[in-house]
């Protein structure tokens, strides 16, 4: 009789013991934002006198990128493993106002060395993985995160529920501290042992100090989830999902990744 585990079939990523699991991958990323911030016209009307026209001015914010990640996970026993992964990423930014002021940066960042753990086991859910890890830059922690992923198996259906806490410590996103609650449910169908469907939703919860206001702020987000997962060889998977922002979230990322198990 398969175990709970074997019927999730190319899902588990997860290495056995003494066994390594190499993963990399890239993530297309895109975030377009449009608003208005105030202006002034400064106007002569005489000799030495001036008055202040205050208005508004429209504008017109996209971001485009990728980034690129590396990780390896080593199995201590067959329940946990250890894992670290590099994370770099380059972003276009273009900026246009309707007075016709385009402007256009280009970003690389190389964001850390994260250092984390995963455990496994067979209760709270069919198959329950509980993880957490540090984010490690410039010699000092840059973020933590914890959380867990809950599966329920009724083969060929897995239903999976996630939940995740990142609190970030640099001020590289945010003008100081934050904290981000995310969850996601995914429902994934096995068409067969070599190729599996997934859709879903996730919400996301943002808790930050203003970048311009000396106050805390929260923000959420909601994006829809679809991919698929298929097994290229023995021990080589591939991925391919995408993450679409739902109402006014208009982020969205389409992940390309390896999975290869030695």
């Amino acid at each position: 009789m398969e175990s709970p585990k074997s019927i999730l079939k190319i899902e588990d990523f997860l290495p056995a013991q003494k066994k390594w699991s190499i993963n990399t991958g890239i993530n297309i990323l895109n975030n377009s934002i449009d608003g208005s911030h105030s202006g002034v016209y400064i106007n002569e009307i005489g000799p030495g006198r001036y008055i202040f026209d205050r208005t508004s001015f429209s504008y017109d914010r996209e971001s485009n990128g990728v980034s690129g990640y590396f990780s390896g996970a080593y199995g201590i026993t067959d329940n946990l493993s250890l894992s670290t992964t590099l994370n770099g990423q380059w972003v276009n930014v273009n900026f246009s106002t309707e007075n016709g002021t385009n402007t256009s940066q280009n970003e690389y960042k190389f964001n850390g060395v994260g250092v984390g753990v995963s455990y496994q086991m067979y209760r709270i859910s069919d198959f329950t993985v509980l993880f957490g890890g540090v984010n490690l830059k410039n010699g000092s922690v840059n973020s933590y995160s914890i959380g867990t992923s809950l599966n329920w198996i009724y083969d060929p259906v897995v239903l999976a529920f996630s939940l995740g806490v990142l609190d970030g410590i640099s001020k590289e996103k945010f003008s100081s501290n934050y904290k981000v609650y995310t969850g996601s449910g995914k429902a994934i169908f096995a068409v067969n042992p070599e190729v599996n469907l997934n859709w879903g939703f996730s919400k996301d919860f943002v808790h930050s100090k203003g970048r311009y206001v000396n106050k805390n702020e929260w923000h959420s987000t909601t994006s829809m989830l679809i991919g698929c997962s298929i097994n290229l060889m023995d021990n080589l998977t591939s991925t391919v999902n995408a993450k679409g922002g739902v109402g006014n979230n208009k982020n969205s990322v389409i992940s390309l990744g390896l999975s290869y198990k030695i």
